[in-house]
Formats: C-alpha cells, sequence, structure tokens
C-alpha cells in the first residue's frame, strides 16, 4: 500500500508515528500502539438492542453510531476511547467519496491539523473505510477520550453564582477569538462540542482549557475567519444554551468579552442584529 493513500494521512500531518491499520476488510492508518485495536469486534449493531458490559452506546442515529470503550495501546495502560462508525449508504455519497475525504478521513486530518495549531481536540488514534472495490461503504474513527473534562454545557449548568458563570463565559469567549483567528470554523459549533476543564477553585478561571469535538463539519481558513461565519458560531453557541443556565447579561457578556478579544468592540450592535435576525429566521431565541 502507498502510504499516501491511507486513511486519514494529509501532508500537513506527521506520519512518524503513524502505521498502517488493517483489520478484516478495513484499511487506514493508526498511532503506534493502536495496530491491535479491533473495530470488527465492537458490536456496532447489536448493543442497541443487547447491553454490553464492555461497551457503552454513547450516540446512536440511522447511519452514524458511537461507543465508549477501554482499550491499553501497546506498552501503555488502558484508557478509554471513543470509536465511531459512519454507514454511507446513499449512492450519492458513494460517488462523492471518490473525489473528497470521507467523514471519519477529515475529521482524522481537521484533528492532527488542530493539534498542530496549538488547539486542544480529541486525539484521534485509527482512521479506517471500508470499500468494495472503489466504493465506500463505511468509515471508522477513533479518538481518546478527554480526561478530566466535561462539555462546557455541563459546566454552565454546574456553576452556582453569577461571578463564576461570568468569568467561564468570558474565558471561553477569549478562546474562542483565538480558534477563529487561526483560521478553523465549525459548522455546527455548540456548547456539546466544545470540552473544558473543571474549575479547581484556586486557578483563576481565565486559565481553563478549552478543546473542540465533532469536527466532521468544519473548514480551515486561510486568515481569520470571516465576520458573518464568526457571528454565526457566537449564534449556535447562545441558541446551545438554555436559559435558566445564562440571563441575557451573562450573554451579553459573552458577546461582549469576544469582540473584546477580536478588537471590534464598536461592532457590538451590528453583531447583535446580525444573531437576532439569524434567531428570527431560524425561529428560535437566543435570548438577547
Amino acid at each position: 500500500m502507498r502510504p499516501t493513500r491511507q486513511c486519514g494521512e494529509s501532508p500537513n500531518v506527521e506520519r512518524q508515528d503513524f502505521r498502517p491499520y488493517r483489520c478484516g476488510m478495513l484499511r487506514g492508518v493508526c498511532v503506534e500502539g493502536y495496530e491491535a485495536f479491533d473495530l470488527a469486534a465492537i458490536p456496532w449493531d447489536e448493543i442497541k438492542r443487547r447491553p454490553d458490559p464492555n461497551h457503552e452506546l454513547a450516540k446512536t442515529s440511522r447511519t452514524r453510531r458511537v461507543v465508549r470503550l477501554e482499550f491499553a495501546p501497546a506498552g501503555q495502560p488502558p484508557r478509554a476511547v471513543y470509536a465511531k462508525r459512519v454507514l454511507v449508504r446513499d449512492w450519492r455519497k458513494r460517488l462523492g467519496c471518490l473525489f473528497v475525504p470521507s467523514k471519519a478521513r477529515h475529521e482524522w486530518q481537521a484533528g492532527y491539523r488542530l493539534l498542530a495549531m496549538g488547539l486542544a481536540t480529541a486525539r484521534p488514534v485509527v482512521c479506517a473505510e471500508q470499500r468494495r472495490g472503489p466504493w465506500l461503504h463505511a468509515n471508522y474513527l477513533v479518538t481518546e477520550e478527554i480526561a478530566d473534562a466535561r462539555p462546557l454545557r455541563l459546566e454552565l449548568e454546574r456553576v452556582g453564582s453569577a461571578h463564576e458563570r461570568r468569568d467561564l463565559l468570558g474565558a471561553f469567549a477569549r478562546w474562542f477569538w483565538q480558534v477563529h483567528s487561526g483560521g478553523f470554523y465549525h459548522d455546527d459549533c455548540s456548547t456539546q462540542h466544545v470540552f473544558v476543564s473543571p474549575h479547581s477553585g484556586s486557578p483563576a478561571a481565565s486559565q481553563r482549557r478549552f478543546w473542540l469535538i465533532d469536527l466532521d463539519n468544519c473548514r480551515f481558513h486561510r486568515a481569520t475567519v470571516p465576520w458573518r461565519r464568526r457571528v454565526k458560531n457566537l449564534f449556535q453557541v447562545l441558541r446551545s444554551i438554555p436559559p435558566r443556565w445564562a440571563s441575557r447579561t451573562d450573554r451579553l457578556h459573552l458577546v461582549q468579552s469576544y469582540l473584546t478579544a477580536s478588537g471590534e468592540s464598536e461592532q457590538l450592535d451590528r453583531a447583535l442584529n446580525v444573531m437576532r435576525r439569524l434567531a428570527r429566521s431560524k425561529e428560535t431565541n437566543i435570548h438577547l
């Protein structure tokens, strides 16, 4: 096999720790130590009907399934990983995958590009595809669990005081500007797709660490993400926060903190107007 044809590889990614991956009909690439990871042994279809103590169903839909399990890479202690299977049933999507990367491959490449930029995400460790001839039927991605972190949405639920909540939202806003200034755009951004380190009580909230997950709906710009897309991301984040977990003042603080970080404080009214129009067009409420 030629290395440049391995699922997941990209000219922008260092390959010295990568290995070819084979598992039955599956072909791809993996991080060193994960060569023995058995994607075929995961009860992808049975787990929904019969719970398995070694496999936890984390997410499911008609074409996607995510399973959490423990795995010990070669010479290393066990750790939790998430294995995702994406079925490709539509012939048009199969045709498209002759010319563009599969979702798993795209997410693998995006993950390593983010890491190269100094932005945190769940480390991809296995990327594989099942093809019959040239036609893609399924693709798989395995990522390591982010230890000692939780979705931003759950952390907002936990926060007790308005002061701590605004510190958290302000820290997130400043980090989010760094993400956008690096050219990264997530087209399905929400507080479920951002993880945050817990607040220990002693360090300042500004020292919290953030991670991005579920990168299949993302793209990279050569420069800072354009204005309207950045505002759309802010809208998506606000829409994903239940009203009981953030007041109107909290939400304004998030937007103002972002615009201050980006040097666009004078654009507050413009940003709010764009987000309110988006809310009306999508028949939702961002409570601003």
